[in-house]
């Protein structure tokens, strides 16, 4: 019986052709993107950057391209039309926050027309009806040393204490307990189901700050890092339903949920320099980082027993002493930051400057700058 042969060869160009088609190049995919997109209500930067950029995390990379429209993060309007390319002339990321809504304006009149249903209006969903307004904001900003979203996301330390945890058992829809997947983040104003710890309750409107736990600091406790902030609405059977106001993280089934501080936002400011603040340490960072930058969250051994109160600045110096190639007995700055949330015998800090990103545990710090008394404080 004759064998017979088939040639493979004729079959190359069609697999070749399969391969063009399916796999379409970077560049069509980027002439594919719009070239800008028109904010609409419920919109945040976090799901505009997984739309159009496919990654979520790269929401900074929207923000930069677009700080002549976005002076904060934490704040962009229905009607705002954000670049999705860069432009030509970009102006760097801004040193200052937009004030959050509902704050008083220049004049000290509100910030255009708003209503409130929530007792935090810092995270309400608010109303403008005034363009004048809202370029008033952006042109007269009042200045702010602290800001909501900086306090509430910074974390801080347990300090041994037995903290008031329930649990969040992930996003639900519709209006029901019923989870999507453990897996499933929640999103900016959906519904997430809440479970009270044993023997407490909550009421509609309390503010709660989901959290995961971090690293465990000897003496200090665990660092607590905030992933978002939801608002209770409602009981349903056993459990709670609360509106995601605020993420900060990937917010998932079986984090831990807690009372959340309320915001004072200290008076209209700056710190005063001081010559005799108390001194103290770094405990640690807030993420396991060998190298610091501005925006990184520390802890440090002050808090309310030593005077600290948020808003006030600190500098953490290197400890003078013997080094390779280096100077001895130099008490060199290595960084600046600001305290934005402060406990019994810790505080946590945001990094304003960095000179030198090497800072370990142990590094001395100094209170260097306070608040004014009044207002808030």
């Amino acid at each position: 019986m004759a064998r017979k042969t088939i040639c493979p060869s004729r079959f190359i160009p069609v697999l070749g052709l399969l391969v063009l088609v399916a796999v379409p190049t970077a560049s069509a995919q980027e002439a594919q993107r719009p070239s800008s997109h028109t904010v609409r209500r419920g919109d945040t930067l976090w799901d505009i950057a997984a739309r159009y950029l496919g990654d979520p995390f790269q929401w900074p990379q929207i923000y930069r391209i677009n700080t002549d429209v976005v002076e904060d993060p934490h704040w962009i309007y229905p009607g705002e039309v954000l670049r999705l390319v860069a432009a030509e002339g970009a102006r760097a990321v801004p040193a200052e926050d937009t004030p959050a809504p509902g704050m008083p304006g220049p004049e000290g009149g509100e910030m255009g027309e708003s209503e409130y249903e929530y007792p935090m209006p810092e995270f309400a969903q608010r109303r403008r009806t005034e363009v004048g307004a809202v370029l008033q904001a952006y042109t007269e900003q009042v200045y702010r040393p602290l800001r909501p979203g900086e306090f509430h996301s910074s974390g801080f330390l347990t300090e041994q204490q037995r903290l008031p945890f329930g649990r969040m058992h992930g996003p639900v829809t519709p209006q029901q307990i019923r989870n999507l997947s453990e897996r499933t983040s929640a999103s900016p104003f959906g519904a997430v189901a809440i479970e009270a710890p044993n023997g407490a309750s909550y009421a509609p409107g309390d503010s709660l700050l989901v959290v995961q736990l971090g690293d465990e600091f000897r003496g200090y406790g665990e660092a607590v890092i905030p992933t978002g902030l939801v608002r209770v609405e409602r009981l349903e059977g056993r459990q709670y339903l609360a509106t995601v106001v605020a993420v900060y993280g990937p917010m998932r089934n079986g984090q831990l949920v807690l009372p959340a501080e309320r915001f004072s936002p200290g008076p209209e400011r700056r710190a005063v320099a001081v010559t005799d603040g108390p001194t103290g340490e770094v405990i640690g960072a807030r993420e396991l980082r060998e190298l610091k930058h501005p925006q990184n969250v520390m802890f440090v051994s002050l808090g309310r027993r030593d005077g600290v109160q948020p808003g006030d600045v600190i500098e953490m110096r290197r400890a003078p002493g013997p080094r390779n190639l280096g100077p001895d007995l130099v008490d060199e700055l290595m960084a600046t930051g600001q305290v934005v949330r402060v406990g019994d015998r810790t505080a946590t800090v945001v990094l304003l400057g960095v000179v030198s990103p090497d800072i370990p545990p142990g590094t001395p710090v100094r209170l260097v700058g306070r608040l004014p008394a009044g207002g808030d404080r």
